[in-house]
């Protein structure tokens, strides 16, 4: 067994150990925790980052150095609560929409007073200072100096290269006494950088290789409105040496026309008195401004007053760790202005987190604990399924109150496949192979001069760069070249199949990782390749101005702006989609099936790019993990869910 399979093995058998206790979770034992009866305490597996080893060691933080933390609690009645999320959401149950409010769901499942006085009572015993305590009971944030820290989870804290970084750990796997143990579900900010989310926005690749060439190199031509506008030379590849250029970018008129929705929109079914939560870290400064300016760029709609509404959580922090606020500030304004464009008439209530670490769970908290929307659209996420378990167990918890509530997450896929281009096996990424979200994938969308689709494939782009230095132009590698980018999606590492995928996802997709058939993401997709992508108005150093962009950030808020035009004449909200979204016939979605290889062009000649072309990711007919069950058919799918 390889390095990488240990590590892969120990990680695996550390989430089971972790989230045991969720009945859609494989576990091998009963419990989270391992106790200790010679020194009464339970340690919480997987508190120690997986990189930090002792060969890794470069040395300690000062004892008096002060560090906060969060003790996430554990929901009651676990099991109960997963069963009742199930019903609540599954058409045909007799319990489909009755939903609970956040105050009845926290009455009955929430961690209680007493929980957090026996762990504000550890805490300050221990010399540490209680900060506060999040609605619903959900964690208890303290602070207190390295030596405390230390003391009171038994554990040394010590600073390990992790690639170009120095970053925190504990030594080993920190430990609650046992009567402290049985109400705690996680302890965050002991470790750093293990539970950062990443925004999953993409721009086309610099087209500005061989700056010096020998063989000729053909002029510049532009990118093209539509399919087959414009071409350019490039070398043999396939027969042929004329390309079309990639898509500029579409509009909000172009995407709905293409998905369906169109005349909805034009008799007045837009979403109007549906609200979307829109959730990312930090917030532009423009975005109401920049929403509004693009909107008559393109000639939609703006926000009537009231219609936008935002919370940010500040003051903004951990910027060097996230990207900093400019890093994420086109994530937003691609989320805002993709739901409105969709749903013209829905309410968005965009919340911007205070960092994309325990910020995110602020935010998501935040979302269920006021029930903000009944749907909310999440452009970001972790790499693979390597989260910390005990962060992974809480944020889960956090799902099933939004189920519970009504309330629908949904979340991109992610935008490098299948995760192999990041040293993984192939897998899916956190969270949208929660079984409690929808994860939203991605594909490439071709439209003509008619906005009529020509293609649509499922987006896994690869690139092949031309050498001009030698005499004659030729292609770095052989055609198609090398994976640049694509939609995530795959079989998960973590959890069982739920009874939703049942008879839809394929097996031979469910049970690649063994006899066990488990979650496989993603479940539905829409246009997210930045070669079809999307055109977005954001002000940048003081300038505003109108580019292109893509990712599974595009995808998401695409279908969570559909979802909202489905659920204005619903008699309740969705909620939970995916149990109703695989119940419904395949008329519901326009299937993305495999088509012949096409090819396109950079405007400078610099590469030649392939559409849908993979690893292990692969678009079928009937469901796949690039697209799930596809994209919206959207009269035909808002007709279908309008009905129940």
């Amino acid at each position: 067994m390889s390095r990488r399979d240990l590590r892969r093995a120990a990680f695996a058998s550390t989430v089971a150990l972790a989230l045991a206790s969720l009945a859609l979770v494989p576990a091998t034992t009963s419990s989270a925790a391992v106790t200790s009866p010679t020194h009464h305490r339970v340690t919480l597996v997987g508190t120690k980052a997986p990189w930090a080893t002792p060969s890794r060691a470069v040395g300690a933080p000062r004892a008096s150095s002060t560090l906060s933390i969060r003790v996430g609690l554990k929901l009651r009645h676990a099991a109960a609560v997963e069963r009742l999320a199930r019903k609540l959401t599954t058409p045909g149950s007799r319990a489909y929409g009755h939903y609970l409010t956040p105050r009845s769901f926290n009455a009955r499942f929430a961690p209680t007073s007493g929980s957090v006085a026996d762990v504000r009572g550890y805490l300050t015993g221990a010399g540490l200072k209680v900060t506060g305590v999040a609605q619903g009971n959900r964690w208890v944030t303290a602070t207190g100096s390295v030596a405390q820290l230390e003391s009171a989870f038994h554990t040394s804290l010590r600073y390990y290269r992790h690639g170009r970084q120095t970053l925190r750990s504990p030594s080993a796997d920190i430990s609650l006494p046992t009567s402290v143990a049985r109400v705690v579900q996680s302890v965050s900010g002991l470790a750093q950088g293990t539970n950062l989310r990443r925004p999953m926005t993409q721009r086309i690749a610099p087209d500005n290789r061989s700056t010096s060439p020998s063989a000729d190199r053909p002029p510049a031509s532009q990118c093209s409105d539509y399919w087959g506008q414009y071409q350019q030379t490039l070398p043999l590849a396939d027969g042929h040496t004329s390309f079309n250029t990639y898509i500029c970018g579409y509009t909000p008129s172009q995407l709905r026309r293409a998905y369906g929705t169109s005349k909805l929109i034009s008799h007045h079914t837009t979403g109007r008195g549906v609200s979307v939560a829109i959730i990312d870290a930090y917030g532009s400064p423009t975005m109401l401004s920049d929403a509004n300016q693009y909107s008559a760029a393109v000639g939609e709609p703006g926000f009537a007053t009231g219609q936008y509404s935002e919370t940010l959580f500040q003051p903004f922090n951990l910027q060097d760790e996230c990207g900093g606020e400019a890093g994420w500030n086109s994530e937003q304004t691609l989320d805002v202005e993709a739901v409105h464009g969709m749903a013209p008439g829905a309410n968005v209530h965009y919340i911007g987190a205070q960092n994309c670490d325990t910020g995110i769970d602020d935010a998501l908290n935040y979302v269920v604990q006021n029930h903000v929307a009944d749907i909310v659209s999440n452009s970001y996420g972790y790499v693979g399924e390597e989260v910390d378990p005990n962060q992974l167990a809480l944020e889960h918890s956090i799902y099933v109150q939004a189920a519970c509530e009504g309330i629908g997450m949904y979340f991109s896929s992610g935008d490098d496949g299948d995760n192999v281009i990041n040293g993984l096996t192939p897998q899916p990424d956190y969270s949208s192979s929660d079984p409690l979200v929808t994860g939203v994938g991605g594909t490439s969308l071709l439209l003509n001069s008619n906005n009529r689709t020509v293609q649509e494939t499922g987006w896994e782009t690869s690139l092949d760069f031309v050498d001009y230095t030698p005499d004659v132009a030729t292609y770095e590698s052989p055609v198609p070249g090398d994976f640049y980018f694509g939609a995530g999606g795959g079989t998960s590492t973590l959890f069982k199949q739920p009874r939703y995928q049942h008879g839809v996802v394929p097996t031979s997709l469910a049970t690649v990782n063994g006899p066990q058939p488990m979650r496989v993401a993603p479940d539905i997709s829409a246009d997210g390749d930045p070669y079809t992508g999307f055109y977005i108005g954001e002000t940048v150093d003081g300038v505003f101005g109108i580019s292109s962009i893509g990712g599974t950030s595009l995808s998401c808020p695409l279908v969570a702006g559909i979802q909202a035009v489905a659920s204005q004449h619903r008699r309740h909200p969705i909620g939970f989609a995916n149990p109703l979204l695989y119940s419904l016939p395949r008329a519901a979605y326009q299937d993305v099936v495999p088509h012949r290889t096409l090819h396109y062009a950079s405007v400078a000649a610099s590469y030649l790019g392939t559409f849908n072309v993979g690893s292990t990711q692969r678009t079928a007919r009937g469901y796949d993990n690039i697209t799930g069950r596809g994209t919206p058919n959207g009269a035909i799918l808002v007709r279908l869910e309008s009905a129940f």
